[in-house]
């Protein structure tokens, strides 16, 4: 982690064996923010890919990772995807002061990060931005930005929840009860993703699950929690984990992986 660098805002992206996403949307939104490039980092975690990613970004993105615009991280620890432990992995991984959530299959939009940055300007920094249609099935329900110091103090996204399914709705909920102001923002411009089956979705995911069901049983506990006013996630025990961060790798300046916890 650039400890000495201060971003205005941090792209967070978790991959897991979705190097043929990555290819279709990193490059380009590398392309579409480069103009703001001191000011803004994408931060990559990959969750032991073993389809090229690695090997991708090291002999394609030499520049950008050198530049720190671009930070490759790389762990083994999460044997099979979670959601919501990936994305607060990336979150705590990032230096900027606002995060953006950006799942490996959406795109920018052209200087969306500009865009993100004179929303709060505007708005003021007490606030959720969601950048989503709100159509099922559209690949944008997880764009959501948010300053680093609110993101920690409502404990990031959901761990108890199933892997996959509602953390997005359960981190929203949870921000407007702890009175940050909601706005969703749906210019298609901004929020423009690869649309997915669900199903596909959920193959690196533990065990044989269908993505409906594991919807309802996400949303039937963080509306128990909710109404429980458990209104911080991941509060169980002082000073739980939230996310990986043991044998977490990086690549350095000269494109090796180094070990930073």
């Amino acid at each position: 982690m650039d400890k000495n660098i201060k971003y205005d805002i941090s792209f967070c992206i978790t991959c897991m064996n979705r190097f043929y996403q990555i290819k279709q949307t990193l490059k380009k939104n590398l392309l579409d923010n480069v103009n703001s490039k001191y000011n803004i980092e994408f931060v990559l975690v990959d969750f032991g890919s073993k389809d090229g990613l690695k090997d991708h970004i090291s002999k394609n993105f030499i520049n950008e990772i050198k530049s720190g615009y671009l930070k490759y991280y790389y762990t083994e620890e999460l044997l099979f995807f979670h959601a919501s432990i990936a994305k607060n992995t990336s979150h705590k991984l990032a230096s900027g002061k606002y995060l953006v959530n950006l799942d490996c299959d959406n795109y920018t939009g052209d200087r969306g990060g500009d865009f993100i940055v004179d929303f709060y300007k505007n708005n003021g920094d007490n606030i959720i931005i969601h950048q989503s249609s709100n159509i099922f099935g559209r690949g944008n329900m997880g764009r959501i930005s948010m300053t680093k110091n609110n993101f920690f103090k409502i404990g990031g996204y959901n761990q108890s929840l199933k892997p996959m399914g509602h953390q997005d709705g359960d981190l929203i909920n949870r921000a407007k009860m702890n009175k940050i102001k909601y706005y969703i923002l749906k210019d298609k411009k901004y929020n423009n993703a690869i649309t997915n089956d669900k199903n596909e979705s959920l193959k690196n995911c533990y065990g044989n699950y269908n993505y409906n069901n594991l919807m309802k049983i996400n949303m039937i506990y963080s509306d128990f929690s909710l109404k429980s006013g458990e209104l911080i996630a991941n509060n169980f025990f002082k000073n739980i984990q939230i996310g990986v961060l043991i044998n977490i790798f990086k690549f350095n300046n000269n494109l090796e992986l180094v070990k930073i916890f």
